[in-house]
């Protein structure tokens, strides 16, 4: 009989032996957030610059280290601003305000544990390398959320964006406003549009997300269109269809959701009616008024807002994403073509030469193009009441949203501390009785996380004057 073989494996053996939790976030669905600490491929300071250089950010470039500084910072604010109020006696160490980054990798991936460490030594260990664990997955939001043209383009891109809903948008001469169509118009009882979404509730909802990238956020840009019944939702989607306003072909169809208004009940009904007024049993205007009465919604509403389960399941809506293509000139190309004409100008021989080399526009092209994503929200004004007062209110509804980030965020620091508590995505049911916000009132809050809005008053003052933010 062969005898035991303690102590470690030989190379040849260990190599079979993987760290399957980062094989599942490679091949397998499951997201970087959610591993139990960070794994690197070594230990120490070396392999951490080493796999920081990698993510993207090398310590020996000033630019890059006053980067990583910025977003660690932000992450501390984040955790000690979002995640924790609420929580009397969690706070976050003092030592990870002054900690290298470097060191709070290594701390995340568990470096330094001792072994014949005493229980109480263990768990302070354990504590640190979960706060700092908690860190780097805040951390890796912040960075993705940092986004180029949100940073460099985004005043322009919601002002193109916005422009065509404000040309579509007519005001009655006694103030009330009506979405404009070719053969018909659309009472509106209100139109808004998203004010812009700050860092902390991009990383909120970044952190919701499996993929968390900033490039799967489809709603920096969004409207609301408030009407008086389901049946106007329809029509003014279909008057935005109509005008333009928006292109269907460039819908992304996994967006599209429609809580409001069971569309093949509708169909019947509206051929029902008519064939009522066909039949002589109803005049014209009759038909009209049974036609507008219509308002069943849709039986599978539990499985049209599983996409959103912080949402309340009272919350009806129509909502989709569009996308718009984008144009703008290239700042490189405009640059570098003057400075040819100031070489042109001033330079001559072998010097006009070299400095056109130098300023060659070859691959850089005039204009930049791309597709940008922004969210579509029609609803009636009784769904609109329900979603904004205390049934489905916006506090409830980010307070759902930060309970379950917690416990994304820093599911061991809760445990450890004797704090966990489960995701806090249960619909909320039942009738609240919070501030009444009628259609008039400013800045009122939708239950699906829509940041606050922006009257067309004030809208079309900002695009005016281009100063969107």
């Amino acid at each position: 009989m062969t005898p035991a073989r303690p102590g470690p494996l030989p190379p040849l053996l260990q190599r079979y032996v993987f760290s399957w939790e980062t094989m599942h976030t490679i091949i397998g669905g499951r997201s970087a957030i959610d591993l139990s600490h960070l794994r690197m491929a070594g230990s120490g300071l070396h392999e951490a610059y080493r796999f920081l250089a990698r993510y993207g950010y090398d310590l020996h470039d000033p630019a890059h280290a006053r980067d990583v500084e910025h977003i660690r910072v932000e992450a501390l604010g984040f955790l000690r601003g979002v995640l924790l109020p609420g929580l009397e006696g969690v706070a976050v160490p003092e030592s990870f305000d002054t900690m290298p980054v470097l060191e709070l990798l290594c701390r995340a991936a568990g470096d330094g544990r001792r072994e014949g460490a005493t229980a109480s030594e263990t768990r302070a260990f354990d504590l640190d390398m979960a706060w700092a664990c908690a860190i780097l997955r805040v951390m890796h939001t912040i960075a993705h959320a940092a986004n180029y043209f949100q940073a460099n383009y985004y005043k322009e891109i919601r002002a193109r964006i916005l422009d065509r809903f404000v040309a579509q948008v007519r005001t009655h001469p006694d103030g009330s406003q009506y979405l404009h169509a070719k053969s018909f118009d659309v009472p509106l009882v209100r139109f808004e549009v998203k004010e812009a979404k700050p860092l902390r509730s991009m990383v909120i909802k970044l952190l919701q997300k499996q993929e968390n990238v900033a490039y799967d956020m489809f709603d920096h840009i969004g409207v609301r269109i408030i009407v008086a019944t389901p049946v106007d939702a329809l029509f003014a989607v279909r008057a935005l269809r109509e005008e333009h306003t928006i292109m269907y072909p460039n819908i992304k169809p996994t967006r599209s959701r429609n809580t409001l208004l069971d569309l093949e009940a509708y169909d019947a009904h509206v051929r029902a009616c008519l064939l009522r007024y066909t039949s002589g049993e109803t005049d014209e205007f009759d038909c009209v008024r049974q036609i507008h009465e219509f308002s069943c919604t849709p039986s599978d509403n539990d499985a049209q807002t599983d996409w959103n389960p912080y949402s309340s399941d009272k919350y009806r809506s129509i909502q989709f994403t569009c996308r718009q293509m984008i144009r703008f000139e290239n700042p490189l190309h405009a640059r570098l073509t003057a400075a040819q004409a100031v070489a042109h100008k001033h330079l001559t021989g072998d010097g006009l030469r070299e400095m056109l080399e130098t300023l060659n526009l070859a691959g850089v092209e005039p204009q930049i193009e791309f597709f940008f994503p922004y969210e579509v929200q029609v609803m009636d004004i009784a769904s609109y009441r329900a979603a904004t007062e205390g049934r489905a209110s916006y506090a409830d509804y980010k307070a759902r949203q930060v309970a379950s980030v917690r416990q994304r965020v820093m599911p061991r620091v809760l445990q450890l501390l004797g704090r966990s508590e489960g995701p806090a995505t249960g619909r909320v049911a039942g009738i609240g009785k919070g501030d009444k916000r009628g259609p008039g009132s400013a800045r009122p809050f939708a239950a699906t996380g829509l940041m606050p809005m922006t009257s067309i008053e004030e809208l079309q003052a900002l695009i005016a004057s281009r100063e969107l933010s």
